[in-house]
């Protein structure tokens, strides 16, 4: 596959059906090769084209069956440099005479199926698309009889690292560089099935050679690493940089950025006395590989001190909740419980606002970030992605930026520089400079406002502060073992209807209050009023398959017209519900009823391909006597990694 800046990201390839004619005895004649596929690959990166002969693996499968009952299973199909698949000799595919069929596709094509998995070595980086693993599965239910044109849109499973690198005048030339990785996990294993990944332990101790185009003045290094979510080995990264029998390790220490389908590129100036600081370049955002700007190293071949370097302040993508964002309810829409919500739409995750419920509601709502440590910075960006539709006008009205230190509560309005067309979903990137608040501790928030004549949708995702100073910008460390990782756990923080990072969504029948006499720990408990139908109170935890959990939580059963019992769940990628250990985290009986607090405490093991868990506990009627009303009292939630 020839790339120019390495592979396509989201490639969407469409597939014209060429012949689907079914032809039993497999002559040569018109049809008799199976299906023909022409594709296009569509990207904003020049040269995204198929080479000759590279191998793509399908299989098709009857509507609704998995990948295990295929019809057609791992078919070699080949590409041409027109853009034709062709299937490789007695690989040709064929259409049912009726029916509808799926299709699961991947790149690069393998022989080595074991149980539906196959096996991924990033050890050898000298021709990045060959390994460059790309998956396909969301075409479903094609009608054989009437199909036309199939399409299979690819995505990325691995990450992208890039270094642009230039140089002063200390240094005639960047022809010989050479830079070495050490501390990525090498190898791993991709389950067609799902489309998880699962790095192998201990394979992160090889020292691996980047593909490096080096052209005198300037030069790309590139990488094609597993994504650091897939691997808890992955827990920082080396570069060495070596050039003229002199070298130069500089660390990257936040490896949690490399997430699938992102490039993460840093700005490398070499030098040999540590010549002149490194303006950053801002990265555009491509609907192919997600950029994201690593930062600036500066490679002083001298040995000489490296000045501070950029630093990930706040890495939100939204991709399995809200995380550490809060929600401050000024005004919310008449007959709505929230306004700004977590929402998935075609495996994207975003947070979205609105108040139009059966027509535009008065309303106003703050997405608020959490405190932003910039006390050591000298510059700061903050950058977002963003769509909305049906906004009223002037726009920044009605959704706008704000921005206040944490010392003394004063929010000032910033300005957004990109809008979107409010015609569509197109997300655009912003980027917003807080340099003002340098050397200062800030929390920033995004202002929903709706009225009765316009309440339109908002969505963000990819919330990111960028820190540059010695030492500016720090993040909060990664939970490690013991730490609880809910979030408000003991339900002190809340908005006018709802805990702060709470829902109840599709149960949301009985009432739920903050309760300051009745309480386990702290401040308040959380109170939920039992109904006729089942009500419930969650929240999304992003946590990792085949570590272990302990889950532990107090409840307050003292009402004989309520009962409650929890109900926990597995979430994959996809953001299905994985159900291996279900009858582990579902409780099958209901409550007693009890003078005193009960605790529950249950340990599991994240069961594979898990990204997440939905922390749900439920509340229900007497199920006996059908009486309602009654009170259940919930407080001291708890989640923490065990082992």
């Amino acid at each position: 596959m020839k790339i120019s800046n390495l592979l396509y990201t989201g490639a969407l390839s469409t597939l014209a059906l060429m012949s689907c004619t079914n032809n039993d005895d497999h002559s040569d004649w018109y049809g008799s090769e199976g299906i023909v596929f022409t594709t296009t690959i569509q990207s904003r990166i020049s040269d995204n084209v198929w080479n000759a002969n590279d191998e793509v693996g399908i299989y098709m499968m009857n509507a609704g069956n998995g990948i295990e009952a295929a019809t057609a299973q791992n078919k070699k199909y080949i590409a041409q440099t027109n853009g034709t698949l062709t299937a490789a000799s007695g690989n040709g595919i064929y259409l049912p005479e009726s029916g509808s069929v799926d299709f699961i596709a991947y790149y690069p094509y393998t022989t080595n199926v074991s149980g539906n998995k196959i096996a991924i070595n990033v050890s050898d980086q000298s021709n990045p698309a060959a390994i460059d693993l790309i998956y396909s599965n969301g075409t479903k239910g094609v009608e054989a009889a009437t199909a036309t044109n199939i399409s299979l849109g690819f995505t990325h499973q691995l990450a992208k690292l890039t270094l642009n690198v230039t140089k002063d005048e200390t240094i005639e030339t960047l022809n010989g560089l050479n830079v070495n990785m050490k501390g990525i996990t090498t190898e791993g294993e991709f389950n067609l099935v799902d489309g998880t990944l699962t790095g192998t332990t201990g394979t992160n101790n090889k020292d691996v050679a980047m593909y490096v185009d080096a052209q005198g003045t300037t030069a790309t290094a590139t990488a094609i690493i597993l994504p650091t979510a897939a691997s808890t080995d992955q827990t920082s990264i080396n570069l060495t940089f070596n050039l003229n029998g002199q070298s130069f390790t500089h660390t990257i220490s936040d490896v949690s950025i490399f997430e699938k389908g992102t490039n993460v590129s840093f700005n490398a100036n070499l030098s040999i006395n540590n010549g002149k600081p490194v303006v950053s370049v801002g990265n555009a955002t491509i609907n192919d590989w997600v950029e994201k700007p690593g930062g600036d190293i500066n490679v002083d071949f001298d040995g000489g001190t490296q000045p501070g370097g950029e630093t990930v302040a706040l890495d939100e993508s939204f991709a399995t909740g809200q995380g550490n964002f809060t929600i401050e309810d000024k005004q919310l829409p008449e007959g709505g419980s929230y306004v700004w919500k977590h929402d998935t739409f075609n495996d994207d995750n975003y947070m979205k606002a609105s108040a139009y419920i059966g027509g535009a509601k008065a309303s106003e709502s703050w997405l608020v970030s959490p405190a932003i440590d910039l006390s050591q910075a000298t510059t700061a960006t903050l950058t977002f992605d963003h769509t909305h539709k049906f906004i009223g006008t002037p726009v920044e009205n009605f959704i706008s930026l704000w921005v206040t230190e944490t010392s003394a509560e004063n929010w000032q309005q910033l300005s957004i520089d990109k809008y979107g067309t409010n015609n569509d979903y197109t997300f655009v990137t912003s980027s917003v400079d807080l340099s003002a608040y340098a050397g200062k501790t800030i929390k920033f928030a995004f202002k929903y406002v709706s009225t009765t004549d316009a309440a339109g949708t908002w969505e963000i995702k990819n919330v990111k502060v960028v820190a540059n100073g010695e030492g500016g910008g720090t993040v909060d460390p990664e939970p490690g073992e013991g730490t609880n990782l809910l979030t408000n756990p003991g339900f002190e923080d809340w908005t006018s209807k709802l805990p702060t990072a709470w829902d109840n969504a599709t149960y949301n029948t009985g009432e739920i209050v903050k309760e300051t006499s009745i309480k386990h720990g702290g401040n308040n408990s959380l109170r939920q009023t039992s109904a006729s139908g089942t009500n419930k109170i969650q929240q999304e935890v992003a946590i990792t398959a085949g570590k272990k959990y302990r889950i532990s939580y107090w409840f307050l059963d003292n009402d004989t017209k309520a009962s409650s019992r929890y109900w926990f769940a597995m979430v994959g990628s996809d953001g299905k519900t994985i159900n291996d250990i279900n009858k582990q985290i579902q409780q099958s009986d209901y409550s007693a009823d009890n003078a005193e607090w009960q605790q529950v405490t249950i340990e599991f093991t994240a069961p594979a391909g898990t990204v997440k868990m939905r922390y749900e506990v439920r509340t229900y009627r007497n199920m006996d006597s059908n009486e309602a009303g009654g009170y259940i009292y919930y407080d001291d939630m708890e989640l923490v990694e065990i082992q």
